[in-house]
């Protein structure tokens, strides 16, 4: 989440299990560098994200693929006070008026500016982005097999200087 320091800057509040710690860079700008880190980027995370999930506001990234990380904001990301959560790190959720209190794996909990219902939508989404695009990593895409046929025959040139394509015109009929 965004914290400012004893000088006004923005900085990243983390929590590492028990622990916090305060990252001199605000929170897109750390969630950039850890994208580029791993060879992508925060722009390239957000727009795929939109594509994968129609969604055109406040979507989830995936932080690392490889370690299948996700990360939804709790608001627009462009507000300081957003928050970055990773679902597999939500224990509960619970109402408490119009606000959510979050129970997090370390035993720590928070509460959220946002209604009960609206942030249990932005944890199923962020849930879906993942096992979507684990999915998507793991079986080969249907495009890719449409855009390379099955290989059943060699194409010949033949002695006239034509290349034998009848063949494939008498496995269509």
């Amino acid at each position: 989440m965004g914290e400012y320091d004893q000088n006004g800057k923005l900085c990243s509040r983390i929590m590492v299990e028990k622990t916090t710690l305060l990252v001199d860079r605000a929170p897109l700008h750390l969630l950039d560098d850890t994208l580029t880190y791993i060879g992508f980027d925060l722009r390239g995370a957000i727009a795929g994200a939109k594509f994968i999930l129609n969604k055109t506001v406040k979507c989830p990234i995936i932080v690392n693929p490889y370690q299948s990380v996700c990360l939804f904001p709790s608001k627009s990301p462009q507000n300081q006070d957003c928050i970055w959560f990773n679902p597999d790190h939500i224990v509960n959720t619970k109402a408490i008026g119009n606000k959510t209190e979050v129970e997090l794996s370390n035993g720590h909990f928070l509460l959220v500016e946002a209604k009960l219902t609206a942030f249990n939508n932005k944890l199923q989404t962020a849930n879906q982005l993942k096992r979507i695009t684990k999915e998507r990593g793991i079986q080969a895409s249907p495009l890719l097999l449409c855009l390379e046929p099955p290989k059943k025959h060699q194409l010949i040139k033949e002695k006239s200087g034509k290349y034998n394509f009848d063949i494939l015109e008498e496995e269509e009929k």
